[in-house]
């Protein structure tokens, strides 16, 4: 478990070396003359004050016209078309009470939007945020979870795949900011959860099936304090992550898929590759580490559970909400539910405005649950005890309603199928 955690510090290092020649590469562009490069999307309208499509074609000032390259070979070449979706992609969300302030991520434009807890309406128009930290200088990249630390006035915001490594900012960040620290974290880091009284930070790794757990204060290569890793851990490319301050608890949603991450740990006895478990919540102590078993296990078809992504725990009324991907629903459990048991409650159908929910965040002071779309450019806002297909009591949207969402998720090929016509974006 030691080489594991050196291993993972490792490949931290490295994520954060490549950030810094990538974060050198946007600064030396950004540096050039505006009349060399531009390298922003529109964010709402073109020039003629029209929305942008999602299939529009983007021109900078200084690109010619496809047919004046016929007889260029390379060089400067304009593209045919761009798909490329002009508006934020909400991802993960936290819910500050008490000073009434609501924190989404943006994996599409890597950035943060905080807006006011009281923000939506019934409309179909766009609500503004507060402020958005977003630019070079943030220096975050694809990111997916956040967290709100409202006694030190923090944001912290993870970043998934690329980047590996977790932004803190002040409460009062906007714009194109440094962060006010910077921690590398594992490749394939995606949830993040903190305990105030323990001052810890909890981080969910997906391909390494690891729950890393730092110092709240940790700063670039510092270790984390504990690994939570093995076969009989029962974490499956863990998604969401809550650190219960009241009973001192780990509660970890998992997709199911396992895979070996070193040869000796695919041996383990006898020689075995990967495999497709169900969905789960997985609950661990507090001090959990290394190989440690869960202490209680949501798993089953009974459950609803379909790539579960964000979960939140209201320790008021004992209960934990599950963002279900994969059937657009929110299911409410027990917080001590365990085994192949139903919901208490659902959120699902078609008067929801639930798609693809990514982020759930629960509002016990203001009896609300907070879930944000990533197949749409909204976040719905519920009563805390909302079930069945009802609607949301706000919503919040950052673009026009019936815009379409591209839906990209860090594109990392394409392929074109010449049958169908067709062009395939693995995410």
């Amino acid at each position: 478990m030691r080489r594991f955690a050196e291993s993972l510090g490792a490949l931290a290092k490295l994520g954060a070396g490549l950030g810094l020649v990538f974060g050198l590469i946007g600064s030396l562009l950004l540096s050039l003359p505006t009349d060399s490069i531009s390298l922003e999307y529109p964010l709402a309208l073109t020039e003629s004050n029209e929305l942008c499509s999602p299939t529009q074609t983007f021109s900078t000032p200084w690109t010619v016209d496809a047919s004046e390259l016929e007889d260029v070979a390379g060089g400067d070449i304009v593209p045919v078309r761009s798909l490329a979706d002009p508006y934020p992609s909400l991802h993960s969300v936290a819910v500050d009470p008490d000073n009434n302030r609501v924190l989404i991520s943006d994996s599409n434009r890597g950035g943060l939007l905080i807006y006011d807890r009281t923000s939506g309406n019934g409309s179909s128009g766009v609500v503004e945020p507060m402020t958005r930290v977003r630019g070079p200088a943030t220096g975050m990249m694809f990111v997916a979870g956040v967290a709100l630390d409202p006694g030190n006035h923090e944001l912290f915001a993870v970043n998934n795949d690329i980047g590996d490594r977790m932004e803190v900012f002040p409460y009062d960040s906007e714009g194109n900011v440094k962060p006010k620290r910077v921690l590398f974290v594992p490749h394939g880091s995606w949830g993040v959860a903190l305990n105030r009284q323990r001052e810890e930070i909890a981080i969910t790794v997906e391909h390494a099936n690891t729950v890393v757990v730092y110092r709240r204060d940790a700063s670039l290569g510092d270790a984390p304090l504990r690994v939570l890793h093995g076969p009989k851990t029962g974490l499956g490319d863990p998604h969401g992550i809550t650190f219960d301050e009241k009973h001192n608890e780990i509660s970890v949603a998992n997709h199911g898929n396992w895979a070996p991450l070193t040869r000796a740990e695919s041996l383990e006895g006898k020689l075995q590759g990967g495999r497709f478990d169900l969905p789960s919540i997985t609950t661990y102590s507090g001090e959990a580490n290394n190989d440690a078993v869960p202490l209680r296990k949501i798993q089953g078809k009974r459950t609803n559970l379909n790539w579960p992504m964000g979960i939140s725990l209201d320790t008021v009324h004992d209960e934990i909400a599950v963002a279900s991907y994969g059937n657009d629903s929110i299911l409410i459990f027990h917080r001590n539910d365990q085994g192949d048991v139903e919901p208490v409650r659902a959120i699902h159908g078609s008067q929801t405005a639930l798609s693809g929910p990514m982020g759930v965040s629960i509002d016990a002071k203001n009896e609300e649950i907070w879930v944000t779309n990533y197949r749409e450019h909204t976040a719905a806002v519920f009563a805390r005890t909302a079930q069945g297909n009802v609607a949301p009591k706000r919503i919040v949207r950052n673009a026009l309603a019936g815009t379409p969402a591209v839906g990209f998720g860090n594109p990392g090929a394409v392929a074109y199928d010449s049958k169908r016509d067709e062009i395939l974006v693995p995410n």
